[in-house]
């Protein structure tokens, strides 16, 4: 059973940044959460803020597990910095970074192996900013794409990519928060 100490970093962490930024949806949140706790990633990639407080959830589940680091890449310059500032109002800045700028330029220079991979943003972009990471991402690493049910035209690439056997990944569409597709690195 969690202790105290995880609850009220969770808590704290999710009412301070709810006052300065929209949080996610309840169901993608608590999915974000989940995969963090359970699998312990000292490595996440962000490439997009589906909306400006995802760094900020990812940030204090990583802070519940005492360890690793978030790294958002954010195209938009205001989001970024409503991101970055959500993340320090809730005291999470050990956890992560936000950097503004091109997720396909920022991204391959964020060092180290990949276990959680997160895509915001258009999903036309999900396929490139997956094979920029995939060299590095570890055999069990988690993708979650937001939004690829909406809009499956834009996204059809990356869900091919991803969905089709002998891909190395095993896929399942989430029904919620416009549709969000968790895929797990088989090999």
């Amino acid at each position: 059973m969690p202790d105290a100490a995880c609850s009220t970093a969770w808590s704290t962490a999710s009412s301070a940044e709810s006052h300065a930024v929209p949080s996610r949806e309840a169901g993608t949140a608590t999915l974000l959460r989940q995969l963090v706790l359970a699998a312990g990633p000292l490595n996440v990639l962000q490439a997009g803020c589906p909306d400006e407080s995802s760094t900020a959830w990812i940030a204090a589940a990583l802070r519940e597990n005492g360890r690793g680091r978030v790294v958002c890449c954010e195209p938009d310059t205001v989001r970024a910095e409503v991101a970055a500032a959500a993340v320090e109002k809730a005291g999470l800045g050990r956890y992560a970074q936000v950097r503004a700028g091109s997720p396909e330029r920022l991204l391959p220079a964020v060092p180290g192996p990949v276990d959680l991979l997160v895509l915001g943003g258009p999903p036309e972009s999900f396929l490139t900013l997956l094979k920029l990471v995939e060299p590095r991402m570890l055999p069990g690493a988690v993708v979650v794409a937001y939004g690829v049910r909406d809009v499956p035209a834009r996204g059809a690439e990356f869900l091919t990519h991803i969905r089709v056997p002998g891909s190395g990944y095993v896929s399942l569409p989430l029904p919620f928060d416009g549709g969000v597709e968790m895929a797990v690195c088989a090999a």
